[in-house]
């Protein structure tokens, strides 16, 4: 009788927590409320390759500053910027996610995109005469990015990191 007891109460203690367990929503993208990825097709426009006019409607929205947006835990961002005009984006959508930037140019406009878990972004550049117009994506877990200078290359650039495990480090003088 006892066991028979103990057996209700238990199920009664625990029937709301299996209860809340119900996955949420099947849909990869749930519409949250940011000035940024205010919808479905800015931020999968956003995660993929970003086209001109979803990048000039991503740069208007952005009108000065870093804006960020970080869904998951522990994820970090250290930014160091010195400039005139300062327009960044920066996405964490992930587990343990870093991003440092240290950028001293004339104008500086990025995009960031971390989804995934583990990712790493270091991006320097300590002094640079020209505008930094960067987009630096991953999509998979485990990658690194490590990006020192600035110059006539780099400056309009794009990175897109998919899969696992991925490192790419790029030296500009």
């Amino acid at each position: 009788m006892k066991t028979f007891i103990l057996n209700i109460v238990i199920l009664l203690v625990f029937s709301p927590v299996l209860y809340a367990q119900e996955k949420e929503d099947n849909s990869d993208f749930k519409n949250y409320s940011s000035s940024v990825f205010n919808s479905k097709q800015v931020a999968f426009s956003v995660v993929s390759s970003m086209d001109k006019k979803a990048q000039n409607d991503l740069n208007q929205k952005i009108q000065s500053g870093i804006n960020i947006q970080q869904i998951g835990d522990l994820n970090k961002v250290i930014a160091n910027l010195k400039s005139n005009e300062i327009k960044v984006a920066i996405n964490q959508n992930g587990d343990s996610n870093q991003l440092f930037l240290d950028k001293k140019a004339k104008s500086i406009t990025q995009n960031f995109v971390q989804q995934g878990d583990n990712n790493k972004i270091s991006d320097f550049t300590l002094n640079t005469n020209y505008n930094v117009n960067m987009e630096m994506i991953q999509k998979g877990d485990n990658q690194n990015i490590q990006s020192i200078g600035t110059n006539s290359l780099s400056k309009n650039m794009k990175i897109t990191q998919t899969g696992n495990g991925a490192s790419v480090i790029l030296i500009n003088k």
